[in-house]
């Protein structure tokens, strides 16, 4: 199995500007004024939807992690990271922000709430170690119903020891939460960023009718194995078409395919017509200093 054929049979695909512009309008009218939508782009569509310290664990073991792996690796980071570094002011979930945006492993999935941030990180021109442009390939849209599982850095969220450590009711089960950081840097505002937060999926009797192998009503549906689903996803997902009527409960995740003939023209286009750029989602020194290092003309 590879990671893309869970999300391909549920997948919508871009060919062109015009048909990005399209179907980003159409989840919009799918979700009306009532319902929040996050959006996440990657650069390949086969890649697996699994966070910095899902991918970590998955290469030093290999194997898919448990929940209680994960957590191990968040103690040990945030116990270093109070007591060597002395971050202990901070809280747990504020110091897994600052060790994300540096690069470092968490559970915290990156997303935007401006749905061109996320084209463009599909689109994106991505380059080889000698800083030449690297050959297009497919990328892919996520996009997420988040209505009503926002994150506030409450006495739950904000405290000094990770809010999962006692899980909530259905940590693991239910659809990933989302938490729209403060601005500790330059990139969280100039990218609307916003995090997914949630636990590795578990199945409960009967909760893999998510994750059906083909759209339907599901009777009679064959599902993929909770292995399978490890294997594509670090958090739990309810996927849908975007024809598919939804219902008024809901919490659907959506995919575009952004085929690689496709990117140069909405890279044009998302520079040229709203000014994306760069500079413009990268805007800290780091950014000019990868941009620099990348082949400029």
């Amino acid at each position: 199995m590879q990671p893309s054929d869970l999300f391909i049979p549920w997948e919508g695909v871009v060919t062109d500007w015009e048909e990005a512009l399209n179907n980003i309008n159409d989840l919009f009218k799918l979700a009306t004024d009532k319902r929040e939508l996050a959006w996440r782009g990657v650069a390949n569509a086969s890649y697996a939807l699994h966070s910095s310290i899902y991918r970590r664990l998955v290469a030093q073991s290999d194997r898919f992690p448990n929940e209680e792996d994960v957590l191990a690796f968040e103690e040990s980071i945030l116990g270093r990271a109070r007591t060597l570094w002395r971050y202990d002011h901070i809280s747990a979930l504020e110091l897994l922000a600052h060790i994300q945006h540096y690069g470092g492993p968490t559970r915290l999935l990156d997303v935007s709430l401006n749905p061109f941030v996320a084209l463009w990180f599909a689109v994106e021109q991505r380059y080889d170690s000698e800083g030449r442009p690297s050959e297009d390939s497919d990328g892919r849209l996520f996009i997420f119903d988040v209505t009503d599982r926002q994150i506030a850095l409450d006495k739950t969220w904000g405290g000094r020891e990770l809010p999962w450590k006692l899980p909530p009711n259905g940590w693991r089960t239910n659809l990933p939460m989302i938490w729209r950081p403060p601005s500790y840097n330059e990139r969280i505002p100039a990218q609307n960023s916003a995090f997914l937060i949630g636990g590795v999926p578990k199945f409960g009797a009967g909760s893999n009718m998510k994750y059906r192998k083909v759209p339907g009503d599901g009777t009679g549906a064959e599902t993929w194995s909770a292995d399978e689903v490890r294997q594509t996803t670090s958090v739990t997902l309810s996927m849908n078409t975007l024809d598919r009527k939804l219902r008024h409960n809901s919490k659907p995740t959506f995919t575009l395919r952004i085929t690689a003939a496709a990117k140069q023209s909405i890279r044009n286009a998302l520079e040229n017509r709203f000014g994306f750029n760069p500079s413009s989602i990268y805007p800290d020194l780091f950014g000019l200093a990868q941009y620099g290092a990348n082949g400029i003309p």
